[in-house]
């Protein structure tokens, strides 16, 4: 339709999730596509880095566990680490305690903030990006292996 080809799965975007109001799940979730999530989540939910994936945190969400997604829209309540290179939205009724990296940020006034914010510089930083499922839900502890170029601690 439209002049796609039916055979076309290159686009993440048609591939979407839903966990409804009722759902609560414990474990990791990997996903591709576009994900919302309406009810509670503990665990790491984690989408391919570059492959356009958006998870959405509706408002009657809470999800407990670190978050690697392209794009982030929050509404809900996050405690855990967000790795979205390309923005992290949180909206008015959002609360997000845990340190976020991402390329693009915005807040909603009335939302809630607890960590840190670390922006990233383009694909550069995206591969430099500590793996936040390595650190604990709302640590604020760097437990990412130091890089190459930075002389090890206690030297000069």
């Amino acid at each position: 339709m439209f002049g796609r080809n039916k055979n076309d799965t290159s686009a993440a975007s048609k591939d979407i999730g839903l966990l409804g109001i009722d759902t609560h799940f414990e474990g990791s979730i990997r996903f591709t596509g576009t994900l919302r999530i309406d009810g509670v989540v503990k665990g790491d939910i984690i989408s391919e880095p570059g492959s356009g994936s958006i998870l959405i945190i509706n408002q009657q969400a809470t999800v407990t566990g670190n978050i690697v997604s392209d794009s982030v829209l929050i509404s809900g309540k996050v405690e855990g680490n967000l790795r979205a290179p390309q923005r992290v939205e949180i909206f008015r009724s959002g609360y997000v305690k845990g340190d976020i990296y991402t390329g693009g940020i915005m807040i909603e006034g009335g939302a809630e903030f607890d960590g840190y914010c670390h922006m990233m510089d383009g694909e550069r930083d995206a591969r430099a990006l500590p793996k936040v499922a390595r650190r604990a839900p709302g640590s604020r502890e760097d437990t990412a292996a130091p890089s190459e170029e930075s002389p090890p601690k206690g030297s000069t």
